[in-house]
């Protein structure tokens, strides 16, 4: 009886004693967005009015399982994008390596796991033995004499640690969180990937566009090469606007080897984050006379007629709606995988804390023991066991295990304080992507509208020159002018597209709810 009341007794303690509750830390939600209004000609948005915070509602919901990465390219409507996104996400090596970090994560957890186990091992043995002759005996009469002796073992050993306090599941829970975490990583590492394939290609084609101004201005400036020269020719003008409208020419074309070169160098890396050798990688550049800003090199005594002002083989800019802040933090898998691994180095801390406890350990052996191989099969006579146990009592160990715990817990602290700065960092990610996705906007119109009105310069100065009026100086101002910006325009559209893309990463894949 008094046995059974002390069991009980050390199994309400130890209840007690486990006790154990997360709880993970909120941090300042914002109520909405600052920067998701448009903003004016130049560039002033709203009266900036602080958001108010909440932070309740900010506390991370856990999961058992992240969620997939949604296909986010798929709002921009291109299929080439999408075809290299695809193969990112099955090719990229980074990519390999995480998903190879989740089963090390696995196999972690199964270690964990398998400590809680009674550890069963048959463990068959042999050995001969012999007993000295000088031995000390009990009696002179009789004198001792060599004995050698044979023996056969076939024991079946048990060992087994009762876990009292729920120390050794707090490191299975932990091993599981870290697990969670490594599939969070997994997802981010996905996220990276995807936004650098779309950073990589929106830039490329950003640099095929330009490369398209740039073939319009060189049919341009041999246009004007050519007219100089007749004007030269015909004693109408003299010889520096023709060294000038030359100089113009190699100073385009010059330009345009300088884009070619940044275009192979993305065409590579496009190349290495879809997992393929950057020799064999092709991506062609799109048709010289597809876009504009003027048309093709025109008759002998004719101007360029203007073209379009967008390139169209830039995409246009999804629309791009308001969203909750506080889906935010289940969103990212960033900020997931830094909360799992938060909720690991509690439970760590809990279970250094459980270190510190006694321990019990069972343990034994059974099996048959004889002298000879054959008489090994007999049970009765040759069974052989064991049975017992033990209470392991930390009673001095200079500070060992208290040092350890306190290292546990600050690690924890140092876990909680990564993730409410993560968190934040994710906050003013959205909020930078926001403002320069909407000052590209403003942006583009007024380049837009620069370029309509260099182009009418343009067109009005080459005729006056054409007629006379004014020197080869003015046109060579007006070209820069209109070149500069076509290619502003070019340039400004795609880092609208990057912006986006830089808001797609900042809210965890999309802005779709």
């Amino acid at each position: 009886m008094r046995i059974s009341v002390a069991l009980l007794g050390l199994a309400l303690g130890g209840c007690a004693v486990s006790h154990y509750t997360y709880n993970p830390p909120a941090v300042p939600v914002p109520t909405a967005y600052k920067n998701t209004a448009p903003v004016d000609s130049l560039g002033r948005g709203r009266a900036e009015v602080p958001a108010p915070v909440a932070a309740d509602t900010a506390r991370p919901r856990q999961l058992a399982q992240a969620p997939a990465l949604p296909a986010w390219w798929a709002i921009f409507n291109d299929t080439t994008l999408t075809r290299l996104e695809t193969q990112a996400a099955s090719l990229n090596f980074t990519t390999r390596a995480a998903v190879v970090r989740i089963d090390q994560a696995r196999a972690q957890l199964r270690v964990a796991e398998a400590l809680r186990a009674p550890v069963v091992a048959l463990a068959p043995s042999v050995y001969n033995t012999q007993l000295s002759a000088l031995r000390p005996v009990q009696s002179s009469v009789i004198p001792a004499v060599a004995v050698q002796q044979n023996q056969f073992y076939v024991p079946l050993n048990v060992n087994y640690e009762v876990d009292l306090w729920g120390r050794l599941r707090r490191g299975a829970q932990a091993a599981r969180a870290t697990e969670q975490a490594s599939e969070a990583d997994e997802q981010a590492v996905r996220l990276s990937v995807s936004g650098d394939v779309g950073n990589a290609y929106f830039s490329l084609r950003g640099l095929d566009a330009e490369l398209l101004v740039l073939d319009s201005a060189r049919q341009a400036r041999r246009y004007n090469v050519q007219l100089t020269n007749a004007r030269f020719q015909a004693g109408v003008d003299n010889e520096i606007g023709v060294r000038r409208a030359q100089t113009e020419l190699a100073t385009v074309e010059a330009s345009a080897i300088e884009l070619r070169r940044q275009r192979a160098g993305l065409v590579a890396s496009l190349a290495t984050l879809t997992g393929k050798p950057a020799s064999s990688f092709v991506l062609p550049s799109l048709a010289p006379d597809s876009v504009s800003y003027q048309s093709a090199l025109p008759l002998a005594d004719h101007a360029p007629a203007p073209a379009s002002a967008v390139p169209p083989l830039l995409v246009p800019l999804p629309s791009i709606p308001a969203t909750l802040p506080a889906s935010l933090l289940a969103r990212r898998p960033d900020l997931r995988r830094q909360e799992r691994l938060l909720s690991a180095a509690d439970l760590r801390a809990d279970q250094a804390r459980l270190n510190r406890l006694p321990t019990l350990l069972l343990n034994g052996f059974i099996g048959p023991q004889a002298k000879s191989l054959g008489e090994l099969p007999k049970v009765g006579n040759a069974l052989t066991y064991y049975v017992g146990g033990g209470v392991n009592i930390p009673l001095f160990d200079g500070g060992r295990l208290r040092g350890a715990e306190q290292l546990a817990r600050a690690q924890g602290r140092e876990q909680e304080a990564n993730y409410q700065g993560a968190a934040l960092t994710a906050y003013q990610e959205v909020e930078t992507a926001l403002a320069n996705v909407r000052a590209a906007e403003a942006q583009l119109a007024a380049q837009q509208r620069a370029l309509t009105a260099a182009r009418l310069a343009g067109r009005l100065t080459l005729e006056r020159y054409r007629r006379g009026l004014s020197d080869y100086f003015a046109v060579v101002d007006a070209d820069r002018q209109t070149l500069d910006a076509a290619r502003l325009v070019v340039q400004t559209q795609t880092t609208q597209l990057r912006a986006a893309v830089a808001l797609v990463r900042a809210l965890g894949g999309g802005w779709q709810q």
